[in-house]
């Protein structure tokens, strides 16, 4: 599977209840980190570097 499809498959799990960002910090929470090519993409996809950058902080804080 391309890298697109698997931005695509993954941007489709998305519901109508949960926007792009809640969606990162999901991912991000679960384990994902921000070096991984999906991330990368889906973060580069939806504009949120700087919310990237936000959660990697609060993580380290924690």
């Amino acid at each position: 599977m391309a890298e697109e499809e698997v931005v695509d498959a993954e941007s489709s799990t998305l519901n109508k209840n949960t926007g792009p960002l809640d969606h990162l910090k999901h991912l991000i929470n679960i384990g994902w980190t921000e070096k991984t090519p999906l991330i990368q993409k889906f973060v580069e996809k939806y504009n949120l570097e700087d919310e990237l950058y936000e959660l990697i902080k609060e993580k380290k804080s924690d």
